[in-house]
């Protein structure tokens, strides 16, 4: 009975204790994490629903990186076509922002990130087979936030998938660039 109370009460001090802990700089850890991501919503003949949170933490005023999710799904209506596929996966990311004083809404952005997804792929016979798999891409680019309150930002960035060589089995995103919208809310 002891053990069922004392662990969880040992974890909840430990996490309070790590949450309030200094940092060289005088603040909290936690009020360096930071949480957000990006969000899209299409609808019409093709509609598109993109949801991509993510958790990050900044190491300075220069360098942070953290990990994010993906969930897209799309559907096409046409001429009596109907399409629908739903991908899922994962990337970790880090931003620099070199100019914090001059220009501290412009950062750099680099990622690794792979999105499990339909589509045609070659098995050994030589034949085509719709099937899912893994994409992997490799993001560079950057971008600007603009604060939106005291701790919160608005997100632009622009991205070049360094994988994309122009065949469907290189980019879920139909070409190298991507753009992508979102917000950052940190948890001071």
């Amino acid at each position: 009975m002891y053990k069922r109370i004392l662990l969880p009460a040992l974890l909840l001090l430990g996490s309070i204790h790590t949450s309030t802990a200094q940092t060289e700089f005088g603040e909290t850890i936690k009020s360096r994490i930071y949480v957000g991501g990006n969000f899209g919503l299409g609808f019409g003949t093709f509609t598109n629903i993109d949801i991509s949170p993510l958790a990050g933490y900044n190491f300075n005023k220069y360098l942070s990186a953290g990990l994010g999710a993906s969930w897209m799904f799309y559907s096409y209506r046409f001429a009596g076509v109907s399409e629908r596929a739903s991908f899922y996966g994962g990337r970790a990311f880090g931003r620099i922002v070199p100019l914090p004083e001059t220009f501290p809404g412009i950062f750099l952005h680099g990622e690794y990130e792979t999105i499990n997804n339909e589509r045609w792929v070659e098995n050994s016979l030589g034949a085509f087979e719709f099937k899912r798999t893994w994409t992997p891409a490799v993001h560079i680019g950057g971008g600007f936030r603009q604060m939106a309150g005291e701790n919160s930002f608005f997100t632009f960035t622009v991205l070049w998938n360094l994988l994309d060589d122009g065949t469907q089995a290189s980019s879920i995103y139909g070409g190298p660039l991507n753009y992508r919208v979102g917000f950052i809310v940190g948890l001071r």
